[in-house]
């Protein structure tokens, strides 16, 4: 069977899409009840960040050259303690998805579906997300990749069509809540750019090498880190503190705001159609990463055999919380705020312990030999 491999064009649109998915949903919000006037300089600092952990991370691939994560953890640690950590980041990603899952079945229902039950529409992004986890890899990456320029040129033209809105007098003070909690906050802030660490565990699908997938993390943590920027000042301009706050849906708010003309009205439904797709490519993501995470995790052939029971376990997970209210703290209180510890602080644990145990490159370097 041919071997599937992907280019880096690919990859970085994948990886820009994964985490711009927060744009659609609260994130420029969470930012700003973080940092008050200050969020924007919360979403700077935190991608400077994210690069420096990501940098750390590579270090670490290139220790085991063309192995995963999850096969490079299991090397470090052991069979046991390996697994465990797997199992640990395989858990995490289990609750973002399924989280992601609902926000977007309850953004839905609140914007433009309201007489459509809420299980109805998980179970339509989810049966949807299980097909394209199906045809495979290469088929979401490639989505990605066409999907991309469309998705960006979309975003840039809310943007630019709110330009009679802007008020700049609305990002004073600069510093917002104060130096101390616009710093801490861009640590935890790291957790909006986690998605980008999902590229080592398949670094066995992709046709360039490590130095190839660094560059590639760099360009999507720093395009992304503009997007959120240029969102997030925008969204301050046009609705300030503390209206800005008061919004579940802040980018559909953006875009209910403009107006072209008596002619040209309701200029959200062209958003919903990015923010479906895009909830679609973020949903299916998880479900096939956390599939492969599976596969080498207790060394399996294949992984669409896991499809059906993880959609099933995702979509029971999703129900847990009660309301949209409970699946906003989950994700603002809990996910933004420590998933930053299992995206980085995990792997860069990992990296440690193969220096201290002298795991990876000499071993490498031996078996060459």
């Amino acid at each position: 069977m041919k071997k599937i491999l992907i280019g880096h064009w690919e990859v970085a649109a994948f990886i820009i899409i994964l985490i711009g998915a927060k744009a659609f949903l609260g994130y420029p919000r969470l930012v700003m009840d973080w940092g008050l006037t200050a969020g924007w300089l919360i979403v700077l600092l935190s991608g400077l960040l994210s690069i420096v952990f990501w940098l750390l991370i590579v270090s670490i691939l290139a220790c085991f050259p063309g192995k995963p994560l999850t096969e490079i953890t299991e090397l470090t640690f052991g069979s046991f303690l390996g697994l465990g950590i797997n199992m640990l980041v395989f858990l995490y990603l289990l609750f973002s998805t399924s989280n992601v899952l609902r926000l977007f079945s309850e953004v839905s229902t609140l914007t433009v579906l309201t007489e459509t039950p809420i299980n109805i529409l998980a179970l339509l992004y989810l049966l949807a997300a299980w097909l394209a986890a199906y045809y495979g890899i290469e088929a979401i990456f490639r989505c990605a990749f066409i999907s991309f320029p469309l998705l960006s040129i979309g975003v840039i033209l809310v943007l630019l069509f709110l330009y009679p809105y802007f008020d700049l007098k609305m990002l004073l003070p600069l510093m917002g809540s104060g130096i101390r909690p616009v710093l801490l906050s861009s640590v935890w802030g790291t957790s909006a750019f986690g998605e980008v660490v999902l590229l080592a565990y398949l670094v066995r699908y992709f046709s360039f090498n490590t130095q190839r997938l660094k560059n590639v993390g760099i360009f999507s943590i720093s395009y992304i880190t503009l997007f959120f920027t240029a969102i997030v000042v925008i969204y301050q301009m046009v609705l300030p503190y503390p209206t800005s706050s008061e919004a579940l849906v802040p980018f559909y708010q953006l875009s209910r705001s403009i107006f072209l003309g008596h002619y040209f009205q309701r200029v959200e439904a062209f958003f919903v159609i990015f923010w479906t797709f895009t909830a679609f490519l973020r949903i299916s993501s998880g479900l096939l990463v956390g599939a492969i995470i599976l596969q080498d995790m207790f060394k399996l052939p294949f992984y669409r055999p896991l499809l059906p029971a993880l959609s099933l376990l995702i979509f029971t997970t999703a129900f847990i919380a009660d309301n949209l209210i409970q699946v906003v703290k989950l994700e603002g209180e809990i996910r933004m705020i420590y998933g930053w510890i299992i995206a980085f602080v995990i792997p860069l644990f990992i990296g440690l312990g193969a220096l201290i145990l002298r795991k990876g490159e000499g071993k490498a370097n031996d078996s060459q030999n």
